[in-house]
């Protein structure tokens, strides 16, 4: 018997889960090292400073994090998408666009109109499901501060939600 994936919104002490799950994933699938989640760290405490305008999603199965996702207020109509990952052994079932679908909505019900997010060249299957959900391509840069044995690039992406 298959079992189906929760999602729930965050409770106090996830965000520190949810950084130790986006390290190991990064690290396992793209051979990140800790300076990832050293960035991680510095980051997750945005989610405490707007209580309403900020969230992250939590997906689980049988009690273990599976994926993830927040939204960040950055003003009266904008917002960022930050902490995005699938673990490796559920990709590819519909979890990626389960958790866009959710975070847009929650943008939608607050009002952004806009939002944004930071990602690498060389997540694909995020990039690609960025686009269909109507994001592009704003801004890129060479970074390679978590895989100093390959070129990659930071890249903006945006999205208008009218």
């Amino acid at each position: 018997m298959k079992q189906e994936i929760s999602l729930r919104t965050y409770q106090a002490g996830d965000p520190s889960k949810i950084c130790y799950f986006q390290y190991k994933l990064y690290e396992r699938q793209y051979q990140f090292n800790g300076l990832y989640e050293q960035e991680m760290l510095r980051g997750m405490a945005e989610i405490y400073d707007d209580l309403e305008g900020n969230q992250m999603w939590i997906a689980e199965l049988d009690g273990k994090i599976v994926g993830d996702i927040a939204v960040i207020k950055k003003g009266v109509d904008r917002a960022q998408l930050r902490w995005f990952g699938v673990d490796m052994d559920v990709q590819g079932q519909g979890l990626g666009n389960k958790l866009l679908t959710e975070a847009i909505h929650f943008c939608r019900e607050k009002g952004y109109a806009h939002l944004f997010l930071g990602t690498l060249d060389i997540l694909k299957p995020a990039r690609h499901l960025y686009a269909k959900f109507g994001f592009h391509l704003v801004e890129s840069e060479l970074y390679n501060e978590w895989d100093t044995s390959r070129e990659m690039y930071h890249e903006v992406w945006e999205c208008e939600l009218k």
